[in-house]
């Protein structure tokens, strides 16, 4: 499992350079939902937009991103595991990685993740709101005492991912 510090990996395509020596690129999958879209620096995972796609970046079947979603979207694989960039503070990264261990099907209330982790369901709530990586970081297994709770794309996308999953709602 790729940690979420800085990682190096290959996208296996060209990077297409972008103003200012930035490379990126976006691989988009369709879903019944709609776009699912990977942002990609370097060969690595930056963000993922469920709902929509990047404006102005170039697209291209970049793997092993779009393989890995699409078996994640066909049942096929429970488990997203290609590189991935994040820079963000200790705090949330402490969340963020334990979010990662939850596994699929399976989900946890904002109060227990709270609880072990000695912080707030508030805090626990604002570290989901900031997450980059959805799905990478499954934190649509991350659900209130009495209901779903929230979620940055929209409740109905993280009903459809629970389900998808088969998990007990």
């Amino acid at each position: 499992m790729y940690p979420l510090e800085i990682l190096y990996g290959k996208a296996g395509h060209d990077i297409i350079e972008i103003t200012g020596g930035i490379s990126l690129l976006q691989t988009v999958l369709q879903t019944p939902m709609g776009p699912v879209s990977v942002l990609i620096e370097e060969g690595r995972a930056i963000e993922i937009r469920l709902g929509g796609t990047f404006e102005g970046v170039p697209r291209a079947d970049v793997e092993p991103f779009l393989t890995q979603l699409k078996g994640y979207f066909e049942g096929r694989i429970k488990w997203v595991d290609f590189p991935v960039k994040i820079s963000s503070t200790p705090f949330l990264m402490r969340v963020w990685k334990e979010v990662r261990k939850i596994p699929y099907g399976t989900v946890v209330t904002y109060g227990s993740l709270a609880k072990k982790l000695k912080t707030s369901p508030r805090a626990i709530g604002m570290a989901m709101a900031k997450n980059p990586l959805p799905i990478y970081i499954p934190c649509h297994r991350v659900v209130a005492k009495s209901g779903l709770g929230g979620f940055g794309p929209g409740l109905e996308w993280k009903r459809f991912l629970l389900e998808l999953e088969g998990a007990a709602l």
